[in-house]
């Protein structure tokens, strides 16, 4: 039996719920299904506005939140964060995005901090980069993903 079909028959309160944010709906789908695939839980909304509300009245913990930064709308994915941040600031919170402004300054910082995954992106490379901020949670190979 393989490392990925034993992790799958483990408790499912040893994965966190994910909440995933992207506008576009495609992403959002891969996303949840690659990150269910390995036993998360995951919620989703496509756009800021539907996460933050998401969050306000969650009925389950989040334990992390995935997000795209630029999304169309009055908040983008880094206010989402900062938002989140201030009222819990222990939340982990990783970033994705098909692209950024180079020149904009909050971009740095989660860029040398390793929180940010570049679109596009394998099963692997997602699984990789949600389990090195969650504790290193191994998924096993992408083979066993597809």
């Amino acid at each position: 039996m393989s490392v990925f079909w034993v992790q799958l028959m483990l408790s499912r309160d040893q994965y966190p719920n994910i909440l995933v944010v992207d506008d576009e709906p495609f992403i959002v789908r891969y996303v949840q299904q690659v990150l269910q695939r390995a036993n998360y839980r995951v919620l989703t909304a496509t756009n800021a506005e539907e996460a933050w509300s998401i969050f306000v009245y969650r009925r389950v913990k989040i334990g992390l939140l995935l997000t795209d930064i630029v999304m169309p709308g009055p908040m983008d994915g880094l206010e989402l964060a900062a938002k989140i941040r201030k009222t819990e600031p222990t939340l982990p919170i990783l970033f994705m995005t098909g692209g950024i402004p180079g020149s904009d300054p909050r971009s740095v910082e989660i860029t040398e901090e390793g929180l940010l995954l570049r679109k596009p992106f394998l099963p692997k490379q997602l699984l990789d980069f949600v389990g090195a901020r969650l504790g290193g949670v191994s998924h096993g190979s992408e083979s066993e993903l597809s």
